[in-house]
């Protein structure tokens, strides 16, 4: 299957590369571009560019960011190297003490890139951190294979290297992993425990309310998903040889559960070719420059999540383990939780992420909140307008009361103490 992939795209070149001359030559010439119908062609050729690239990963881009309404310098580094996963810093250029925060991007298919928009919202007022994950074909097989395990430890190991109260956002999939990251090391009285849990949109208890994704996760057997959506990486790649659930897989099924809303944003692109609207035709272009960029998923790691996630929902039992361990979330005790949902989320539908309140009953009840945001779907809770102006000021308030240094929650602790 996968070479069959890699085949058609090699396939493809000479027509991408006749786009792309098409494209050029219509963009230079004005006259082409002063007619309609030039700037439908050009509109055709773009979009068959577009979705027929081969994906490869892109960058996040973030040079400055706008703070009191001027631009601030902001500086990129990559803190922490593993094999699966790289750490990566975002802090402006600035001597100001910020909140830490650390953004768990999901692998789910898309880059850790798809949350450019939470890091750049979030540098307004914080110092913040990113799981970059790696695509399973640039991991050789000499890495090993990587399971639920191995991400828990991972994410112990970032927030060490990090240092103590910390923030920790959760976007979609990793939701269920923070909830467990939190239970482990508040159970070890561990130091660098996260101040706050901050899971958005993310499938906690699937149960709660099912979608799509829930039903057919529970409709097959395990075996199914092995059979039909697992294939080997080809000679060609870092990760020859390596079995993997593989992102052009995923971005079909993507595009599968709401196919009618793609048509008609493509229908949408040409439009706005034809009448020049460049506001619109910029807003497309970014959007599935990002969403058609994909990941490949391990084997072992996809078909824990069908299993343990969406088939026996072990975290909202007590079932799961971490290395032999059971994860109780009743030890949470001492890591504040706001969980955020969106209206409209047809991934993971709302109440999936409320119902871990529910779950952490030993935490005190001042140290619960939940915002539910009207109007938006699964990519909304963490990326638009409606995220910018509404999800995010919830957050740097939950963060400013939590924060252990500057939070406004334990200066009444210690007053009344």
């Amino acid at each position: 299957m996968y070479t069959l992939y890699d085949n058609t795209s090699y396939l493809l070149e000479p027509s991408r590369q006749f786009a792309r001359i098409l494209r050029s030559s219509l963009r230079n010439s004005p006259m082409a571009m002063d007619f309609a119908a030039g700037r439908f062609t050009e509109g055709i050729a773009d979009m068959f560019l577009r979705s027929t690239k081969y994906v490869t990963k892109p960058e996040f881009n973030i040079d400055t960011v706008k703070v009191n309404g001027e631009d601030v310098p902001v500086y990129q580094t990559t803190i922490l190297k593993k094999d699966f996963c790289n750490l990566i810093k975002f802090k402006k250029a600035t001597d100001k003490q910020e909140p830490k925060v650390l953004i768990i991007s999901p692998i789910s298919g898309h880059f850790a890139t798809l949350q450019r928009d939470t890091v750049k919202r979030m540098l307004q007022k914080c110092e913040v951190y990113i799981t970059d994950w790696k695509s399973m074909r640039d991991v050789p097989l000499s890495a090993g294979s990587f399971d639920l395990d191995t991400y828990l430890s991972y994410l112990i190991d970032f927030l060490h290297t990090i240092g103590p109260n910390t923030h920790v956002m959760a976007v979609c999939q990793p939701a269920v992993q923070i909830m467990a990251l939190a239970s482990i090391m508040d159970e070890d009285n561990d130091p660098c425990m996260p101040a706050t849990i901050i899971p958005m949109g993310g499938p906690i208890d699937p149960r709660v309310k099912k979608t799509q994704v829930n039903i057919l996760a529970e409709t097959y057997p395990l075996s199914w998903f092995e059979k039909n959506f697992l294939t080997t990486v080809p000679e060609g790649h870092i990760g020859a040889g390596r079995r993997v659930y593989p992102g052009f897989i995923q971005i079909t099924a993507f595009i599968n559960m709401n196919p009618d809303a793609h048509y008609r944003k493509h229908i949408q692109f040409l439009e706005d070719k034809i009448l020049n609207n460049q506001a619109g035709i910029q807003k497309h272009a970014e959007f599935y420059d990002e969403y058609l960029s994909v990941l490949d998923m391990d084997d072992v790691y996809y078909l824990q999540t069908v299993e343990k996630v969406f088939q026996t929902y072990e975290l909202p039992r007590g079932i799961m383990k971490y290395k032999g361990r059971t994860i109780d979330l009743k030890k949470i005790k001492h890591c504040a939780l706001l969980t955020i949902e969106g209206e409209k989320d047809d991934i993971s539908a709302p109440g999936q992420s409320f119902a871990a309140h529910a779950l952490c009953e030993n935490l005190p009840a001042d140290m619960h909140d939940h915002h539910l945001q009207p109007g938006v779907g699964h990519y909304g809770v963490f990326s638009g307008s409606k995220w910018r102006a509404f999800v995010a000021p919830k957050i740097e308030e939950f963060i400013a009361k939590f924060d252990k240094e500057i939070g406004t929650y334990y200066r009444k602790k210690r007053v009344l103490n």
